[in-house]
Order: C-alpha cells, then sequence, then structure tokens
C-alpha cells in the first residue's frame, strides 16, 4: 500500500513538476492539464527585478480551450555588439503558421574578414548545440553565413513556423580576436489564442497567479505577454507548476494496493506458492496436521486398524507377498504414521535410519513396526 502510494506520488511530481519558461513579446502559449490529476496552475516571475513589471503577461483562465485565430505582426530593431567568439540569442515562443523574417547588416571597422553565423534555432536542446558549433546546420531551421572581406554585409534569413515551440534567433562571432556589431531587423506574424471569453485574469509580474481547474472540466489556461514595449525576451522568465490533486493520487493508490492483493490471491489458489496448485496447498495441509500428531500410541492404533481392519487394501498392503526391495524375504512390517506394508523389516529398519520415506506414498516415516503371524 505505501509503496504504490509513494510509486504514485512520485510520479506526479515528476510528470507536473515545474517548469521554467522564457516568456518573449507576441507569447501566447496554452497551458492544458488533466482536471483529473491536476486541481490548478500556478504562475510566478523569477527574476526579481520582474515584480511589479508586468510587460503585458497576463495568465487567462478559460472554460474550454480557446481558437488559434487573433493574428499579430510587430518588427524589433536590435543593434549588439557580440564579442569574439560569443553570441548572442533572443527567445520567442511562437505558435504552428508563424513566419520569422530577420534582417541583418554587419559593418566592420577594418578590411578583416568578419566570419559570422546567424540562426534560428528550435527549442533549448538543439540551440545549445548550435552554439557548441554554430557552423553546423543540422540543429537549426534556416542558416546564413557572413564571411565576405568587406566593411559592409547584408542579408535576411526567413522561417516558417511548422511546430509550436519554442525559438532562438542567435547571432555568434567566429572571429577569436575581434568583436561584431550586428544591426537587427526582426519582423515577426503569428497568431494569438482568442481569450476574449475568459474568466479568470491574473498579471505574474504583480503577485502569484493561481488558476483552479474544476473536476473532471475542460478548462485550460493561456499564458500571453501581449506586444507590449519594455517586455525584453531575453530577461523575462517565469515558472510554471501544478497543483497535484492529491486525494485521487491516494485514492487510486489504495485501489491499485487491493486489486494486487486479491490477484496475489488468485495466483496462490491456483498455483499455490510453491507452484503446487490447490492439490499440492491441500496436500502440504494433511501433511502438517498429521505430522503434528506425536503419539506413537494413537499412530500405532490407527495404522494398526488401516492395515488390519481395511479390507479395501490390497495384498500388499495387508503385509502378503515378498519385500519389494530385496525380493527374498516377506512383507513383515509397516510404517508409522502412514500405515504402509512394503518391506521386510530390514530393508524397513534401512530406510527408517537413511531417513527415507514410504516406498508406496512417499511419506517420511518415523517408525518401523514389525509384524507377527499368529
Amino acid at each position: 500500500m505505501s509503496s504504490c502510494c509513494a510509486a504514485s506520488m512520485a510520479l506526479a511530481l515528476w510528470y507536473y513538476g515545474p517548469v521554467e519558461l522564457a516568456v518573449g513579446p507576441g507569447c501566447s502559449r496554452l497551458v492544458q492539464a488533466s482536471s483529473v490529476f491536476v486541481q490548478g496552475f500556478k504562475v510566478s516571475c523569477l527574476k526579481a527585478e520582474s515584480q511589479g513589471n508586468d510587460g503585458g503577461l497576463v495568465l487567462y483562465g478559460l472554460a474550454g480551450a480557446p481558437p488559434l485565430d487573433v493574428p499579430a505582426e510587430w518588427s524589433e530593431a536590435r543593434r549588439v555588439v557580440v564579442p569574439a567568439n560569443s553570441h548572442k540569442e533572443w527567445a520567442y515562443f511562437l505558435n504552428k503558421g508563424a513566419q520569422i523574417e530577420a534582417a541583418y547588416s554587419v559593418k566592420s571597422e577594418t578590411d578583416a574578414p568578419y566570419p559570422l553565423c546567424i540562426t534560428i534555432a528550435q527549442g533549448k536542446e538543439r540551440f545549445m548545440q548550435w552554439t557548441e558549433i554554430p557552423s553546423a546546420q543540422s540543429n537549426t531551421l534556416s542558416w546564413d553565413s557572413v564571411q565576405d572581406c568587406i566593411t559592409t554585409e547584408n542579408g535576411t534569413i526567413e522561417q516558417k513556423i511548422d511546430l509550436t515551440s519554442e525559438y532562438y534567433i542567435a547571432v555568434h562571432n567566429l572571429n577569436d580576436h575581434q568583436d561584431a556589431t550586428v544591426q537587427l531587423n526582426i519582423t515577426i506574424r503569428t497568431m494569438f489564442y482568442n481569450t476574449t471569453g475568459a474568466d479568470y485574469r491574473c498579471s505574474p509580474g504583480h503577485d502569484l497567479c493561481t488558476y483552479r481547474l474544476p473536476f473532471l472540466g475542460q478548462n485550460v489556461a493561456v499564458l500571453s505577454s501581449g506586444l507590449k514595449e519594455g517586455l525584453n525576451s531575453d530577461a523575462q522568465h517565469v515558472e510554471l507548476s501544478y497543483e497535484p490533486r492529491w486525494i485521487v493520487y491516494i485514492v487510486g493508490s489504495a485501489i491499485l494496493a487491493i486489486v494486487l492483493l486479491l490477484l496475489h490471491e488468485i495466483l496462490d489458489m491456483l498455483f499455490g506458492p510453491c507452484t503446487g496448485g490447490r492439490r499440492g496447498a491441500d496436500r502440504r495441509r494433511r501433511t502438517l496436521l498429521s505430522g503434528s500428531n506425536e503419539d506413537d500410541g494413537a499412530s500405532l492404533g490407527s495404522s494398526y486398524d488401516s492395515v488390519s481392519h481395511d479390507g479395501s487394501d490390497g495384498a500388499e498392503e495387508r503385509g502378503e507377498g515378498g519385500c519389494v526391495l530385496c525380493c527374498d524375504a516377506p512383507k513383515d512390517c509397516f510404517f508409522l504414521p502412514c500405515g504402509h506394508s512394503a518391506t521386510c523389516y530390514a530393508c524397513g529398519a534401512r530406510i527408517l535410519e537413511g531417513d527415507g520415506g514410504c516406498p508406496i506414498c512417499r511419506r517420511k516415516m518415523k517408525k518401523v513396526k514389525r509384524i507377527y503371524a499368529v
């Protein structure tokens, strides 16, 4: 029971653990979870400087998944100095169908070539792989390289987004000795979730936002940053955590434990603890009951009755015929507690000394009694 509870709770904490989200301008992120196992969402800003400055970041609560039908477009102009052998990046969360266009202009104060790589990478993992080998194209969606020996280099990279995810626009300076100045004009066209029917609204920049989910409901949340200027896409981070519905895990663990116990009992009845099945269990039960009787007189009486008065027994069990071991001497003994007669007294004594069992029923022998003919 306790193991089932611990396993289910560990699974809940792993699957619905807190996650850190980078929120850039134009973010419209749908947050969903099963209302059977989760009773609420919690969103809070991680950085202290973000507290009190919402930057347009709002958590909406809705009774169902809203349509993704609100078009949006915005542009950003960024002028950055990229240190030698380093990079600069900007994170955006974009929905399927969005489009990114980044026009760049690189200036050099010398005639030396400026080797630069500009990329659009999907997900943080691919972005980190790209930072290790900036010239590799396999980890990026769109890739461009500036390596001409001229003072000004202009170009454009663009990409259509086919998968809702987090994307990084990054510039890497491959020069080992000189910094690079890059002018970026980024234009993004995307779609926002329609939150006009929201029944809950909270700004994580001002306070901890908690949205409760009704049991068995279809409620969802939308984390939206809007298009307000001043929202720094490379500095705003929020923590999204899920509040488990613990009563469901406790009751589910109890039901699982009961099912496992019933299954164990059924398997024990069918196959027994030592794979002897029901017959094996019955045989062990009879052995324990008969073996607990240590009264030699009672054993002798019952065995004598079985030997002398049971008319249904064959000639072998009445002591008639020859010894089944030496085949020379007649059967002149019987065994306790089973009462069978199969050997002569000498062979029976040897079986008893060897801690053996009755040749007929294989039951362990305790004593050998001689049969006297009258």
